[in-house]
């Protein structure tokens, strides 16, 4: 986990920016990839890839959530 106690309040908004950036990239790609009709892969490969997505959004979101935690209680 990313430590945010060091950020500036103004670094901390530009790294919250970032996140919520990348997690709406990484949304968009795992909703891109697997809409894909006509596209034939096994199943056992949209499985990891689906978990490897659940996986990278639900760091994002932890990370997101301790760094708006770091703004709203003033720690920067």
């Amino acid at each position: 986990m990313e430590d945010f106690t060091a950020l500036t309040n103004e670094e901390l908004k530009n790294r919250l920016a970032y996140l919520k950036e990348e997690l709406q990239d990484v949304e968009n790609e795992r909703s891109f990839i697997f809409k894909q009709s006509g596209m034939h892969v096994s199943s056992s490969k949209i499985s990891m890839q689906m978990e490897e997505f659940d996986t990278e959004i639900k760091r994002l979101k932890s990370q997101i959530d301790a760094c708006t935690e770091a703004i709203t209680s003033g720690q920067a």
